[in-house]
């Protein structure tokens, strides 16, 4: 450059708006993420209640990080099955479980469970008179 040039200062980018501006994209491509999971999360939990069909998953004993034992309910009959990211294996065939489906249904998951006693210490609370003294 000569010594008595000029330089154009607005061809030079502000480097507090571009700071700014990645920040702001950063958190958008963040919360769209998060958005994702929440959904997806929503969406596999609906699954599992919808689990009314033909397939019914009983319960998973996980035995290590990628293999795991499942008590599985197919068209009336209950399997045992290990699953391994080999494949997936029938260990034992339990026969028909018409009885026990109903039984598993009556009673109450860890949930209800949980709410109904939250629920019975709030209307003992409010059924106790307040101290006057």
């Amino acid at each position: 450059m000569e010594a008595g040039a000029v330089q154009d200062i607005s061809a030079i980018p502000d480097m507090g708006a571009l700071v700014l501006k990645t920040g702001g994209m950063l958190l958008v491509v963040l919360a769209v993420l998060m958005g994702v999971v929440f959904l997806l999360k929503r969406i596999g939990g609906m699954r599992q209640l919808a689990g009314q069909g033909a397939v019914a998953v009983r319960g998973t004993y996980h035995l290590g990080p990628k293999e795991r034992l499942m008590l599985v309910d197919v068209e009336g009959v209950r399997l045992l099955l290990g699953v391994t990211p080999a494949g997936i294996s029938t260990l034992h065939t339990f026969g028909e479980v018409e009885a026990t489906a109903d039984a598993d249904e009556a009673s109450p998951s860890f949930f209800e469970t949980l709410l109904r006693r939250r629920m019975a210490r709030g209307e003992a609370k409010q059924g106790e008179a307040p101290d006057e003294t």
